[in-house]
């Protein structure tokens, strides 16, 4: 069947991680003091802001854990209701979407689409190929979306779908079956893209979809038995590859597994 279908993982596929200015932890502290703020400003009795954020970082630890036993789709909603049970809150009388709206998610400072993420996103849509995205975030797509529009990426994909909303990760195959469900097409007519071996490559691999493997210079991942039909380094790559699969010409001035 002719490709029509072109779908990307998103963190360090489409947005590059390496030059991060703050560290996971401080980034992650002030948005947990944003829902302590709320919560205490509601008349809910809390532990200090320290005790507060080692305890949501230990449930989700605890639920990535057993989420990979079966690749099941931890949510962040889950975490935090986990979090409020614990310290005996009446989770009935707490809005989760609201909390999740305080907690103000939004791009990373010093992550940043590869430089020519925009550029080929756009030639892909000028061709006429379908796109989604697919990321193994626990948080609510819509949350990832502040990302993707503050970076004007949004508007390229016509499906959007995290691991979080799904109920299940990459490499579990439902949730691609999900996205291709969205976007009206099956694994022979699509391609996946994503810079994670034993998540996205293995995942496309098994229902049946080419894999292209993003290992940019400052990532080495080991391939842990997952075997990638391409290899890429820049997104620009992706444009003879994608074009070959369509034509049946090959994938010249592209590296292969």
């Amino acid at each position: 069947m002719k490709l029509d279908t072109i779908l990307f993982d998103l963190d360090d596929t489409l947005l590059d991680w390496s030059q991060k200015s703050v560290s996971w932890q401080e980034f992650i502290l002030a948005k947990n003091a944003n829902i302590h703020a709320y919560l205490t400003a509601a008349g809910h009795s809390l532990p200090p802001l320290e005790e507060f954020f080692k305890r949501v970082g230990e449930r989700i630890k605890e639920g990535w854990e057993e989420a990979k036993k079966t690749w099941a789709g931890l949510s962040f909603a889950q975490v935090l209701g986990q979090v409020f049970t614990d310290l005996n809150l009446d989770v009935e009388q707490i809005d989760l979407d609201e909390v999740m709206r305080v907690f103000d998610w939004g791009p990373i400072p010093g992550v940043v689409p590869y430089p020519d993420a925009i550029p080929v996103l756009g030639e892909l849509r000028q061709r006429g190929y379908k796109m989604g995205l697919v990321t193994n975030s626990f948080h609510p797509m819509w949350m990832r979306d502040v990302e993707l529009r503050a970076y004007d990426l949004l508007d390229f994909f016509d499906a959007r779908i995290s691991s979080g909303d799904t109920g299940y990760m990459k490499p579990h195959p439902a949730i691609y079956w999900r996205i291709m469900g969205l976007l009206d097409t099956t694994p022979e007519r699509a391609i996946f893209i994503g810079d994670r071996p034993e998540n996205d490559v293995a995942g496309a691999n098994y229902v049946g979809m080419k894999s292209v493997l993003m290992k940019p210079p400052h990532l080495n991942r080991e391939l842990n038995g997952a075997t990638p039909d391409y290899i890429i380094t820049t997104l620009q790559e992706l444009l003879p590859i994608a074009d070959g699969i369509r034509t049946g010409e090959g994938t010249h001035g592209t590296y292969r597994n």
